[in-house]
């Protein structure tokens, strides 16, 4: 079997490329940046907003399979606008080529971002998505864009935050205050759970996927969700940390946020204003049922791996130009690293 793997050289790209390879499936990646994980004749440097590029490359080419991973994300632009427009094309012109790649299956990661505007803590799985910003109604109409294919299997997985060893980003502000004992900061007691997901979990949903038959939309994520006050203490327990957890009102702090991510000079926007305020798990019933799947860790036990990955690579890692590999750029919340007490 082949399949073609977009997003390849991105942060989950890279783990879910090699557990592929390590399965015995013949697969090619396709990003804008070149990998250095992948053999050169296993990967199109291609932008898939580039139809003409993207035709001359694999239009040759077959694939029973196509996983589509490549995706702009929010605090990786500046213009929330283009963020769509980029998403939108991208799976558009993925799409126009299913038909010459003879693709049988794709499968398309989404995000739980698509629900930012629900405000219940339990998403089930036929909750109606109510996206609130570009990222989250990209893969909303992506969604669409890919369930209306015919004569194709369509499987769409909404996922949270897809953690392991070596995931930063917007961690990194939590890793950055716990590595320089800084006091860590909670809303409201820190009670809002927030479900993450596992990227080997990820994979074995993926991989039962290439094998399915049919048209299928799944939430996914970790089970035993903790509080953020829990994953912190423990976080600091595993690091023997000196940071301290302190509480502080959601009504001063989340306008405050709001307004510094506005002007430009915060990277917390939308989606961590939800999940700092908001619990949100999913339902996991339904890929459980219908692919025997089940995951393997929970929040605390996934960030970790993260941190302790984050640890040992430090000075590797802030080199990183990836957006979910590297560091994000705390802006004014870099003072935060020097709050302790």
């Amino acid at each position: 079997m082949q399949i073609l793997l977009t997003g390849s050289s991105g942060y989950y790209g890279t783990i879910l490329y090699r557990h592929l390879t390590d399965l015995g499936f013949s697969c090619y990646g396709l990003d804008i940046l070149p990998s250095t994980h992948i053999p050169s004749d296993r990967q199109y440097i291609c932008d898939l907003c580039d139809l003409a590029l993207l035709t001359k490359l694999t239009g040759s080419m077959k694939f029973d399979v196509v996983i589509h991973l490549a995706s702009l994300i929010d605090f990786a632009v500046k213009s929330q606008k283009s963020l769509y427009e980029t998403n939108m094309l991208a799976a558009r012109n993925l799409i126009s080529m299913l038909g010459s790649y003879g693709s049988k299956k794709v499968i398309f990661t989404s995000s739980n971002s698509i629900f930012l505007g629900n405000k219940k803590s339990f998403i089930e799985s036929d909750e109606k998505p109510l996206p609130v910003d570009e990222y989250g109604r990209s893969k909303l109409d992506s969604e669409n864009l890919f369930l209306a294919c015919s004569g194709i299997d369509v499987n769409i997985l909404r996922c949270p935050n897809i953690i392991d060893a070596g995931r930063v980003g917007m961690l990194s502000i939590l890793f950055e205050l716990i590595r320089n004992n800084s006091t860590l900061w909670v809303i409201n007691g820190g009670g809002i759970r927030h479900q993450c997901l596992y990227a080997q979990d990820l994979n074995l949903a993926i991989e039962k996927l290439i094998n399915y038959r049919g048209t299928t939309v799944h939430n996914i994520g970790s089970d035993r969700v903790p509080t953020f006050n829990e994953i912190f203490n423990d976080l600091i327990k595993t690091a023997h940390s000196k940071s301290k957890i302190r509480s502080i009102p959601g009504f001063l702090v989340i306008p405050l946020m709001k307004l510094l991510y506005k002007v430009g000079i915060s990277p917390l926007g939308p989606y961590q204003f939800r999940m700092l305020t908001q619990n949100f798990i999913f339902d996991l019933s339904r890929i459980k049922k219908d692919l025997d799947w089940s995951p393997s860790k929970n929040n605390t036990e996934i960030l970790e791996i993260a941190y302790n990955f984050y640890l040992k690579n430090y000075n590797d890692i802030i080199k990183n130009g990836s957006a979910n590999s590297a560091p994000v750029n705390m802006g004014i919340l870099s003072i935060l690293k020097y709050i302790r007490f």
